[in-house]
C-alpha cells in the first residue's frame, strides 16, 4: 500500500502538468492562428506558463519524496 501511495503521489502531479502543458499549447496555437503578428509575445507567455506548470509538478514530486522518507 505504501508503494501505491508513493506512486500516485509521484504520478498525479506529472499527469496534471502534462495536461496543463497540452492545454497551454492548444490555446497558444489558436491564439497564433488569430494573431500571427504577435508570435513573440504569445511565445513568451506560453514559455512562462509552461515553466509555472513544470515547477508545480516538481514541487509535487518533491513532496512525494519527502513523504516517503519521513
Amino acid at each position: 500500500m505504501d508503494r501505491l501511495a508513493f506512486s500516485l503521489a509521484y504520478a498525479i502531479p506529472a499527469m496534471g502538468a502534462a495536461i496543463a502543458i497540452g492545454l497551454i499549447g492548444a490555446s497558444g496555437l489558436s491564439a497564433l492562428g488569430r494573431n500571427p503578428e504577435k508570435v513573440s509575445d504569445i511565445r513568451a507567455l506560453m514559455i512562462t506558463a509552461i515553466v509555472f506548470c513544470d515547477s508545480l509538478a516538481i514541487i509535487g514530486m518533491i513532496v512525494a519524496i519527502i513523504g516517503k522518507v519521513l
